[in-house]
């Protein structure tokens, strides 16, 4: 980006001349921690399936200082989370853009004898409560 200051550039050469421009050349710098789209940043966070479910807090940094973020139960893949005003300044008026967390749930590659064993014991609790359902399967239910 390149701002121009008009009259504070180099002495005219001819005498009694205006000044010319200063023209000054602004370029940002990459965090590791952010990616940056306008004023707003990206962040991925990366929690495992038990986080994702039952929820959790997350230390993020911020421009500013760290902050504790809570992570909603139900969290799925691919969530964004927005932190408003945590971005960066807007060019334009005294406001901020903000900071969104991408939410990406970790699927253990491999994983112990006892995890398979409750991870299977989940999938026998949720089979009924995951068969889909007909429209007129819904009188089904009645007492």
């Amino acid at each position: 980006m390149a701002l121009r200051i008009s009259g504070h550039g180099l002495p005219s050469t001819s005498p009694g001349g205006s000044a010319g421009n200063l023209y000054v050349i602004v370029r940002t710098a990459p965090d590791e921690r952010f990616q940056r789209l306008g004023a707003d940043l990206w962040r991925t966070e990366i929690i495992d399936i038990a986080d994702a479910v039952l929820g959790t807090q997350l230390e993020v940094p911020t421009l500013d200082k760290n902050l504790t973020v809570k992570v909603p139960a139900g969290t799925q893949h691919d969530d964004v989370l927005r932190l408003r005003g945590k971005g960066l300044p807007y060019y334009e008026g005294s406001s901020r853009g903000d900071l969104k967390l991408r939410m990406q749930v970790e699927i253990p590659k491999h994983i112990s004898a006892e995890e398979r064993t409750l991870y299977e014991q989940l999938r026998e609790l949720n089979k009924n409560r995951n068969q889909k359902k007909h429209w007129w399967d819904k009188n089904t239910h009645r007492n």
